[in-house]
């Protein structure tokens, strides 16, 4: 029996050391990857379906503006709203003084009814996963913050306290 219960503990704490360290990453990701150039970002609606839905995780990487070719997804501050952030398809560039972008999201009809300026491009698409930008989302609140603080430091708490209780407990073993 006592065999059993160290292997379920072993299991556990592995796992429990396991999830800590992919919050710990996950939060950096979303919170310091902005700081170089990279963002991390939850899709918000669905205009880039299907090759996008909503609650998927978008990387964005940073692209010099003259680099965007038609066919690229950029994303962008919004034109209106500078706060928001839109993930598109270029279907034109306007070279002309000041360069400037046509979009579309895949899954809208016509194009977006805006140009967007280049001083407005965040990046472009590196890479994507599926229903991942759902975590993402909730880390970007306050109380998703809080947790990939919290969560981490208990786990590793409890796994210090019980490697420290077993040292323990090994030790008066063998005084005994």
């Amino acid at each position: 029996m006592a065999v059993k219960k160290s292997r379920i503990y072993r299991l556990l704490t592995v796992t429990g050391i396991a999830l800590a360290s992919l919050l710990i990453l996950a939060s950096f990701a979303v919170y310091i990857s902005p700081r170089i150039g990279w963002r991390v970002d939850g899709l918000r609606s669905g205009s880039m379906a299907p090759l996008l839905n909503t609650g998927d995780m978008v990387v964005t990487r940073p692209v010099v503006p003259e680099a965007v070719k038609v066919g690229d997804i950029i994303i962008f501050r919004s034109v209106d709203k500078r706060a928001n952030l839109i993930s598109h398809r270029v279907v034109n560039i306007e070279r002309n003084s000041p360069l400037s972008f046509r979009t579309k999201g895949d899954a809208n009809e016509n194009p977006d009814p805006f140009v967007v300026p280049a001083e407005n491009l965040v990046g472009e698409l590196a890479f994507h996963a599926p229903l991942l930008g759902y975590a993402v989302l909730y880390l970007q609140t306050p109380m998703g913050l809080m947790a990939s603080l919290v969560i981490p430091g208990v786990v590793i708490i409890a796994a210090c306290l019980k490697s420290l209780r077993d040292e323990l407990a090994a030790k008066t073993r063998i005084r005994g």
